[in-house]
């Protein structure tokens, strides 16, 4: 399987003014078939602090005992929500940076290169025709809705956004339904979010039941 088939480019030059060159992308997207929905999971960048050679894959799915894709498949979704969905796994912004960015000033940072970035975004989507997309943590959130066509249906900030119900999103004549979840960090100390949380992981498993 081609997990580059989406549009996920190898490498790109569109951030060469901002990063004094064309850029050979080491981390790859994810990509698993299996049957109904359509899952895409988008991160934000794929910059970790220790050791950022261990990312070979979008969210380091590839790793089943790490602890961002065992978040993902044992706290977010189910193993067997993983096991029987078709999943594909992008960041918004496909280059890694030295420090991480919120150590940069965070989204301000983050903007011009999603500004260059999102046209392989919009192919991805475009291709790969999600019937279920969830973002990771609230910049992610944040640069997303920007694509949408129903941007102004979403709160960008995440305490308004996290409602723990999926809306319908409008991308380019394509319709998927669309949450925002909370950052592994924040996730774990959701109690501010109360029934919200509860609300997302029952839904989550209804969706995939009703699929």
């Amino acid at each position: 399987m081609d997990e580059y088939r989406f549009g996920y480019p190898k490498e790109c030059d569109w951030c060469a003014p901002l990063r004094g060159g064309k850029l050979e992308l080491k981390v790859r997207p994810y990509f698993k078939e299996r049957d109904e929905p359509r899952l895409m999971l988008i991160g934000q960048d794929p910059t970790i602090a220790d050791k950022p050679e261990r990312v070979r894959y979008v969210l380091m799915l590839d790793q089943p005992n790490g602890s961002l894709s065992r978040w993902l498949r044992e706290e977010v979704f189910r193993e067997d929500m993983f096991n029987s969905c078709i999943l594909y796994a992008t960041n918004l912004i496909k280059c890694g940076f030295r420090e991480l960015p919120s150590r940069l000033g965070g989204l301000e940072f983050l903007r011009p290169y999603f500004e260059n970035c999102k046209r392989h975004l919009v192919e991805e989507i475009s291709r790969f025709r999600p019937t279920l997309v969830v973002t990771l943590g609230e910049s992610a959130h944040k640069l997303f809705i920007t694509v949408l066509d129903n941007r102004n249906d979403f709160h960008e900030d995440m305490k308004n956004a996290f409602t723990g119900e999926f809306a319908e999103a409008k991308f380019r004549g394509i319709q998927f339904d669309y949450s925002p979840c909370l950052h592994i960090k924040t996730f774990r100390v959701a109690e501010t979010y109360g029934d919200r949380l509860k609300r997302f992981e029952t839904g989550l498993a209804d969706y995939f039941k009703e699929s």
